[in-house]
């Protein structure tokens, strides 16, 4: 089957070519895929060189067709599906993968494949991030770095739920974060005045909730929780000094979605499936808007162009490639 592979060997790049399709385990469905979406987590895929499985295949997320079912014969033949896979395996780019069935979400037929498999990494973590801040209709998330896709998942997602959303960003995503939905879009590049531009929206200095994307205000997030509040961490955790850490005692959560993965844990992979059942029903019901959305072709060029598009702060484009290699 074909398929496009990255290696190392001259600094990073992709090349098509034919490979063998591994056999299926008992609990594995073969799948056709259709779009692989891209996202900041193909960016760091892409910058691990792996020395124990060269010339892997890329890709991380996709929609497909059912082609043939598993030893349990769901999902069945010619259903559409999506799922976020594992890094260490094979990823998605190719013509067909082999996922295990407990991963698979069941993709309604009128949803757009390139809407959905864009939608895939940043929707999940948005869910995945408001999830573990356990806010109520009501209460108020921040969410730093608010223009990139994952922000402006949160953004529809928070509001749909009934809360206030404060958004950090910069001037120029102003009219873009208000049309998704935010009540406040803070642009000062530093937390000084943020407090007072809370208070005069939200009617308080301080917030429930807030979404780290990137781990560059950390601190300042955490400082403008109200006491015991919670943030969501996407960049892992930097250094935080002790008295912030004494003065608010927060409730940290970190969002890992290839950590079920990783762990090797079905129950985990399961609820990602779960995770995703939500995100087909938002699909369905055109409750996710994509501002920016663009369709690619799985090149050398083009996706080394993509990654660099995905890595910058000013990002705000959601991005699938077309797999009809």
């Amino acid at each position: 089957m074909k398929a496009v592979r990255f290696n190392h060997t001259n600094g990073l790049t992709f090349e098509q070519g034919e490979i063998s399709l591994p056999e299926a385990t008992d609990d594995q469905v073969l799948i056709k895929v259709e779009y692989v979406g891209l996202s900041f987590i193909d960016t760091k895929v892409a910058n691990c060189p792996c020395e124990e499985t060269p010339n892997r295949v890329f890709g991380v997320d996709a929609v497909g067709v059912v082609e043939k079912a598993c030893k349990t014969g769901f999902p069945e033949p010619g259903t559409r599906v999506f799922w976020h896979g594992d890094i260490r395996e094979q990823g998605t780019m190719s013509e067909f993968a082999l996922v295990p069935s407990h991963a698979l979400t069941v993709l309604p037929k009128d949803v757009d494949g390139k809407l959905a498999a864009a939608s895939i990494a940043p929707a999940m973590c948005a869910l995945i991030g408001l999830f573990k801040l356990q806010l109520n209709a009501g209460d108020t998330v921040l969410i730093e770095s608010a223009h990139h896709p994952v922000g402006q998942m949160v953004i529809q997602f928070a509001k749909q739920v009934g809360l206030g959303v404060a958004a950090c960003s910069e001037s120029k995503y102003k009219k873009l974060l208000e049309k998704l939905g935010a009540d406040l879009v803070y642009t000062q590049p530093d937390f000084s005045g943020l407090a007072d531009a809370l208070q005069l929206s939200f009617g308080a200095a301080e917030v429930q909730g807030a979404l780290d994307l990137t781990g560059t205000h950390t601190q300042q997030l955490i400082s403008h929780l109200i006491f015991c509040g919670r943030v969501s961490c996407l960049a892992g955790l930097p250094s935080i000094e002790q008295h912030v850490l004494m003065k608010k005692a927060p409730n940290i959560g970190i969002v890992s979605l290839c950590g079920s993965w990783l762990s090797n844990s079905v129950c985990a992979q399961q609820r990602m499936a779960f995770i995703g059942n939500t995100l087909a029903e938002k699909l369905e019901k055109n409750e996710i808007t994509l501002q920016q959305l663009e369709s690619i072709s799985p090149q050398h060029d083009t996706l080394i162009e993509t990654l660099k598009k995905l890595e910058s702060n000013d990002n705000i484009t959601f991005f699938v490639a077309d797999m009809k290699l």
